[in-house]
């Protein structure tokens, strides 16, 4: 169906993601500096971060629902209704890992043929290992990487960001702006090729199938098996 978001409804949630942002990250280092712990060394520090993490995950699907209500824009229009078939999810799976395993594959071979050190481009989006980690931070973590960052991410960058500008500037602008968006989103120039590329399949994944749940579930099979891995690697 059209999209109903205008292009001041995308600069309302942009300002809106940006102020809650700043407001939380603010919000870590003040409370980080006034008790002396760091992420890194202590498990309070730890674990702060870890929630600051969930409320930030949580703040970008929040941004979606609170500009939806002030223009009464349902579920339906975000896309929320089932789709006809899940095969697009799968789909949208295997793509994003085939595009993060060639993206290896290319920069390994341009290292090995060039000489060159490429070690910035393979850095990973990871969870870092820390000894402050206990299994209470692991389950904040997992709960931000696997439930509520593919529901708040494809909420934002799918179901605003990507149908506000398709509905402007079209199909194609569109893939692109989200795609672009959500690489940049993650602050990591090791994962800024191979991102947009994953931002590419699902906004696709989105337009194929008329469902944003498509996307929501191919994003939570992707960061589920990488948390998981995460954790065999911090176990083993």
């Amino acid at each position: 169906p059209p999209s109903r978001w205008r292009l001041s409804d995308l600069a309302a949630g942009l300002a809106m993601l940006l102020l809650g942002y700043v407001v939380l990250l603010g919000v870590l280092v003040g409370v980080s500096v006034a008790l002396g712990v760091t992420p890194e060394e202590d498990q309070g520090g730890a674990l702060l971060a870890a929630g600051v993490t969930l409320l930030l995950e949580a703040w970008i699907g929040c941004v979606v629902w609170l500009v939806a209500r002030r223009r009464g824009i349902g579920g339906a229009d975000l896309g929320l209704d089932p789709p006809q078939s899940w095969l697009w999810g799968g789909y949208a799976g295997a793509g994003a890992y085939a595009s993060l395993i060639a993206y290896g594959v290319v920069v390994m071979v341009a290292e090995r043929f060039t000489g060159a050190d490429l070690g910035v481009l393979k850095e990973g989006n990871g969870i870092p290992d820390s000894p402050a980690n206990t299994s209470a931070v692991w389950f904040v973590l997992g709960v931000s990487v696997m439930a509520l960052a593919p529901l708040s991410e494809e909420l934002f960058f799918r179901g605003f960001l990507f149908r506000a500008v398709q509905g402007r500037a079209g199909l194609a602008i569109g893939l692109s702006v989200s795609a672009v968006a959500f690489a940049a989103f993650h602050l990591n120039f090791g994962v800024v090729l191979p991102f947009f590329a994953i931002g590419l399949i699902f906004a696709w994944a989105y337009h194929a199938s008329g469902s944003l749940w498509t996307p929501i579930a191919a994003h939570a099979i992707f960061n589920g098996i990488s948390f998981i891995a995460t954790l065999a690697g911090v176990s083993s």
